[in-house]
């Protein structure tokens, strides 16, 4: 190497290394608003996988729900944050390089002769034991947390799409009873105010009537809004913009038959051997939440172990190379012509022990163990409301389905007592409004109680009917299927 073609060579070695390390680069990716925001209005709700095959329009939840894994926007997000997180292990694995140091120095001497000395130095890091391994599992927990975040994305947009269509099937079949209303109402009037000319009744009791007649169609064009307002929040959920769904009526057929929720889903025992007592506990250790706090809190672990680590001081190695074509030629001792140098630099922990950092570490280990107190806590509250709600809410509903029978008895005995010319046609028009109220008032009643039982769903955090978890990854599967059970009758027809 003390030729100088040697060490030109080596200077032109250690150039293209550095030259070749810099060339390669990912490709510019713009990003254009405007493009892309023409891109998600020309989104429609094209089958993009067989479990779509058929139109929208008969579609079931969990056909609903495929859609909205595929195009929702947020669960993109997520998907790429997670791979974001994986790709942070690369990293993490990586060993770290050495940093090259150019350097010159003008050498004297006391015989009066002089040189330029030209040199190079690399520094290496020789990196505590146990410092990559830490990294690696550090990187590991974080895209575990990306993980938990995606599972818990998933189960907000199945949650809210639930209610979206919930909404948008009751609201439908709200304004259908209400129109129906709204027409026996009008009969109401229209005879109430024959009576009142004819002297039967009082005058106000019309005017009673074109009030209620008035809170109708108030009730009716709100559950429009409601509907319309509900098919929007289904397109967002999916991850359509609203034009998607044109044309597109969302099917529940059975939404507002609560007796087949009360399924061996629910029961003390599923068919799968498992209860809901351990769905509670699953729930309890397992949820999203929790895994998240977990994960936190092994970060906290991770980081006390690094600052610990720390007391032990890194070490950087430092070998150098200098050479010069003259210099001072006196004797040996003065022959600068090349020089060879090894250095090293650490730490020394003089003035602290890394005790400050180290308690700061620990500090935010015992934040992290209570918030995984506190978010267990949380959920228990979350689940002992849902099982009490789900109960009560479908006890409402039977109280409902009492209430609407009464009113169908006495529908027919208006409608039987006209048949044989003991009635009138005002009584069978108030007969008819009461049915109809009775219906609402069911209909009302197995809303709160689907509503209950989402909540039931949402602390489990499992569908406890339907086939949604056989589509959604993270979600899981529903224990069993529904038994049906009959309901309350209809009102007949006059």
């Amino acid at each position: 190497m003390n030729h100088p073609l040697g060490r030109y060579r080596l200077l032109a070695a250690l150039a293209l290394a550095v030259l070749g390390a810099c060339a390669a680069s990912p490709r510019p990716a713009p990003i254009d608003p405007a493009s892309s925001a023409g891109t998600f209005s020309a989104r429609r709700l094209q089958p993009p996988a067989p479990e779509l095959s058929t139109t929208a329009a008969d579609w079931n939840r969990a056909q609903w729900l495929l859609a909205a894994l595929q195009f929702n926007p947020q669960l993109a997000e997520a998907r790429a944050a997670v791979a974001a997180a994986a790709s942070a292990e690369r990293t993490a694995a990586q060993h770290p390089n050495p940093t090259l140091n150019l350097f010159t120095e003008y050498v004297g001497a006391a015989a009066h002769s002089a040189a330029w000395l030209y040199g190079l130095s690399l520094d290496f890091l020789l990196r505590r034991p146990g410092d990559r391994a830490r990294a690696i599992d550090y990187a590991a927990v974080e895209t575990a947390l990306a993980r938990s975040d995606l599972t818990e994305s998933i189960w907000s947009v199945r949650s809210e799409l639930r209610l979206a269509l919930l909404d948008a099937v009751s609201a439908r079949d709200e304004a259908t009873l209400l129109e129906a209303l709204v027409a026996e109402r009008q009969t109401l009037l229209a005879s109430d105010r024959a009576r009142a000319d004819a002297g039967d009744i009082s005058r106000a009791q019309p005017l009673a009537d074109e009030l209620e007649l008035t809170r109708a169609q108030q009730r009716e064009r709100h559950a429009q809004a409601r509907g319309a307002d509900a098919l929007a929040r289904v397109a967002v959920a999916v991850g359509v913009p609203l034009a998607a769904l044109d044309g597109i009526v969302p099917r529940w057929d059975d939404w507002a038959d609560i007796d087949q929720l009360e399924s061996s889903a629910l029961a003390s025992e599923a068919h799968d051997g498992t209860s809901r007592q351990d769905w509670r506990i699953a729930a309890l250790v397992g949820r999203p939440e929790i895994i998240h706090a977990l994960g936190q809190y092994d970060l906290a672990e991770i980081s006390l172990q690094n600052e610990v680590a720390k007391r032990w001081p890194e070490v950087h190695l430092t070998p150098g190379y200098a050479w010069g074509d003259h210099g001072v030629r006196e004797d040996a001792f003065n022959d600068f012509a090349q020089e060879t140098a090894v250095g090293v630099n650490l730490e020394l922990p003089v003035f602290n022990q890394h005790q400050g950092q180290i308690g700061e570490a620990l500090a935010r280990r015992a934040a992290a163990g209570q918030h995984l107190v506190a978010v267990q806590a949380e959920l228990f509250g979350q689940i002992d409301r849902a099982e009490q709600a789900w109960p009560r809410a479908r006890a409402a509903w039977q109280d409902a389905a009492a209430v609407v029978a009464i009113a169908n008895r006495q529908h027919d005995v208006e409608q039987r007592a006209l048949s044989a010319g003991a009635g009138d046609r005002a009584s069978l028009a108030a007969a008819d409004v009461a049915a109809t109220e009775a219906q609402l008032l069911l209909l009302a009643a197995a809303y709160d109680a689907e509503c209950a039982f989402g909540a039931l769903e949402d602390a489990y955090r499992r569908p406890l009917q339907g086939e949604e978890g056989s589509l959604a990854p993270g979600v899981p599967a529903a224990s069993a299927p529904a038994a049906s059970a009959p309901g309350a009758s209809a009102k007949p027809a006059t």
